[in-house]
């Protein structure tokens, strides 16, 4: 039994290492990829608003969780460079108990980016690449406190700094691993009426304004 299993695991590493010899020094290839991950994200004017409502016990960190989706495609230029197109939305939210009763604020956000990516290995089976880009982005917070129920949007310019790397399941499909830094510049944020949610602690409107560390897992289609 012992024999048959290391006869097994030499025969998947000749195959890898055959894999990786054949990939090497080659052209990066495009590829699809989606997934999900988790991101730390400081937004400076939310948590304001949120802990001027919340009772003192309930108030929030300036940190919070926040879960993310994403999509892209990436497609080479060169040996060493690649462009990628990729939609992200992030969700987090708030449920402090305020003075007159529960109180909710989500907070929620469109990005889609374009960055701009440098190849740093590419062994066929596995890759590892940074990247640099950003985009127009779109938030939204909702809140709900009181008789007030009302959602508020704005728009802003969002920068992203990432590591990826893709690990081969088979010749197509890898394991997707991420990490990305961002920040968000979304402004002053206004409901249908043109009202703002509040007052920041400078004395402008509420903003989403945020700066957060992420990591992801997903699943990539090399083609």
């Amino acid at each position: 039994m012992r024999s048959t299993l290391l006869l097994v695991a030499a025969a998947l590493c000749a195959n890898a290492l055959l894999r990786a010899q054949t990939h090497e020094g080659s052209a990066p290839r495009g590829s699809l990829s989606a997934g999900m991950g988790v991101e730390y994200a400081s937004y400076p004017d939310v948590t304001g608003l949120v802990n001027v409502t919340a009772l003192p016990s309930e108030r929030v960190p300036q940190f919070k969780s926040a879960v993310e989706f994403f999509g892209a495609c990436t497609l080479p230029l060169s040996d060493l460079w690649l462009v990628k197109f990729e939609y992200a939305y992030t969700l987090a939210s708030y449920s402090p108990q305020g003075a007159f009763g529960p109180a909710s604020f989500s907070v929620a956000a469109h990005m889609p980016s374009l960055i701009l990516q440098y190849m740093l290995t590419d062994r066929g089976v596995y890759n590892v690449r940074v990247g640099a880009g950003g985009g127009y982005h779109f938030g939204s917070l909702a809140e709900k406190y009181l008789s007030l129920d009302d959602t508020f949007r704005g728009k802003g310019a969002g920068m992203v700094f990432e590591l990826e790397a893709n690990t081969a399941f088979g010749d197509h499909l890898f394991a997707f691993l991420g990490g990305n830094i961002r920040w968000e510049f979304i402004g002053s944020l206004l409901d249908a009426s043109g009202v703002s949610p509040g007052v920041a602690s400078g004395g402008s409107g509420i903003t989403l304004h945020s700066f957060g560390v992420g990591a992801r897992l997903g699943a990539s289609y090399l083609f």
